[in-house]
């Protein structure tokens, strides 16, 4: 049996924003991919123009990625703990 929406759901489908945490949670972890694929062009192109090695590259995206995780952890916990109905530890 198919469960009806709700009319929250309607209207956020409608303007094509996520209504269900699942929803959100992927749409942030897809946004996370985005920022970091456009930060690496961006670092690409500078390592690029200036010579710099590789390297240099691949530590500061690490470091990009754990700061994004880190900006983003909140909302990914709180999705995740909607989802699952309880709290994380």
């Amino acid at each position: 049996m198919e469960t009806a929406r709700t009319l929250l759901e309607e209207i956020a489908h409608y303007f094509g924003v996520p209504a269900t945490p699942r929803d959100q949670l992927d749409l942030l972890r897809r946004d996370r991919l985005d920022a970091q694929a456009e930060i690496r062009s961006v670092l690409d192109r500078l390592a690029s123009k200036y010579d710099l090695p590789s390297e240099d590259v691949e530590e500061t995206m690490s470091s990009i990625g754990a700061a994004i995780g880190d900006m983003t952890y909140e909302p990914e916990t709180e999705y995740l703990e909607e989802i699952d109905g309880k709290p994380l530890v």
